[in-house]
């Protein structure tokens, strides 16, 4: 492992950190064996989860995590041929993992809880088009990554990002459903509260609401290059990029993760000719004048950390020639 001291330093990993928004995730659910003793009830041995699939709802019920599935043997799956529509996950489930709902096609509604987590984008991915996300509260529950923090909810508002099925999610008041909406940039699309009843469910195309960006970056004065352009988005990074910066936050305290984007000529800039000055917009939610800011970027097999130019509290001002890649904010 060396170093290289320069505006930051870099650290070099031995590992390359891949920085996409969900890491597909391939892991085959070994020894997971269903028993069906009848009337609907499907019983995973070994645990106490249990699904019934009757009166066009599928319900998980027992305690504990639904596993991956098998890629190749979804057909083992209790409800691979179920022409339910409906989706219920009990609270106590922990966590829904990858392939789980995987193209259940029929599946147009899922009731699920703020204490679940989503392992992977995958586990639900072609569901029926349009569904809509019934997420109720229940106890958020946490798993440390390092000293980071990485919570159910996050997980849930990391699969909604990238959800690309024009869903909605009804959460059960105005806070939290502005929050839930909020917690990106751009905002995640159709989201509302439960108490809403002119709420469009099933007409979203015609009155949906979000993917609103805000630009929250932009070159320095102090280096201007008009033939560049500039754009970030606040979003949630795959699990290796945690891992990361887990490894190299020392003292610090994780706040939130940014992508950064320079292209020229509509092509993509990972490297630029010279060092440039960026402005990035620190959230509302961890502005301070007495904190101290920094950031950590992944590159190609490393981890760059940049410390604040300015002094102003909401802003970070770095430079760097490797503008391209995932950032994640820390402050002591």
């Amino acid at each position: 492992m060396t170093m290289k001291c320069k505006k930051g330093f870099a650290i070099v990993l031995a590992l390359v950190m891949v920085f996409l928004v969900m890491p597909v995730v391939t892991a085959k659910a070994e020894g997971a064996v269903w028993t069906n003793p009848g009337d609907g009830w499907h019983y995973l041995q070994g645990t106490n989860i249990k699904v019934r699939i009757a009166n066009d709802v599928i319900s998980i019920e027992g305690t504990g995590a639904l596993p991956d599935a098998d890629y190749w043997k979804l057909y083992e799956r209790p409800w691979h041929t179920s022409s339910a529509t409906h989706l219920r996950i009990a609270s106590t489930i922990t966590s829904i993992g990858a392939y789980s709902f995987y193209k259940c096609s029929n599946i147009k509604s899922v009731e699920m809880y703020t204490s679940t987590f989503i392992e992977n984008k995958n586990a639900f991915e072609g569901i029926a088009y349009c569904p809509i996300f019934r997420i109720a509260d229940a106890e958020v529950q946490t798993r440390m990554i390092g000293t980071i923090p990485y919570t159910s909810l996050d997980s849930i508002q990391a699969f909604a990002q990238s959800n690309t099925m024009g869903a909605c999610y009804i959460l059960n008041d105005n806070k939290r459903a502005a929050a839930f909406q909020n917690s990106t940039n751009p905002t995640i699309s159709n989201v509302y509260r439960a108490d809403d009843k002119d709420a469009p469910w099933n007409n979203v195309f015609d009155n949906g609401n979000g993917n609103q960006a805000t630009n929250i970056c932009r070159l320095s004065a102090n280096t201007p290059d008009y033939t560049l352009k500039v754009s970030a988005q606040r979003l949630y990074p795959g699990l290796a990029c945690y891992e990361a910066y887990a490894a190299f936050i020392g003292d610090y305290t994780f706040a939130t993760t940014f992508n950064l984007n320079v292209e020229k000529e509509k092509k993509t800039l990972y490297q630029t000719d010279k060092e440039l000055e960026y402005v990035l917009t620190i959230p509302a939610e961890y502005r301070s004048v007495l904190r101290n800011f920094r950031l950590l970027a992944i590159g190609s097999g490393t981890v760059y950390i940049y410390d604040d130019l300015d002094t102003a509290a909401e802003t970070i001002t770095f430079r760097t020639d490797k503008p391209t890649t995932a950032y994640a904010l820390v402050y002591k």
